[in-house]
């Protein structure tokens, strides 16, 4: 599963890693740059405090 979505402030992308059960979400215009959570909501959050 992937989506990609556009807020106020970067566009991201969010996956499911079933490896690591956990859900990645990582900047569009650089994937070195991603966070991870244990919810959608989670990883975007994290990935806010990044950017």
């Amino acid at each position: 599963m992937t989506f990609t979505n556009k807020n106020k402030f970067f566009e991201y992308k969010v996956s499911l890693n079933t490896a690591n059960n956990v859900f990645e979400a990582q900047l569009v215009t650089d994937a070195s740059i991603f966070a991870t959570g244990d919810s959608i909501e989670e990883a975007v959050y994290n990935l806010e405090k990044i950017v």
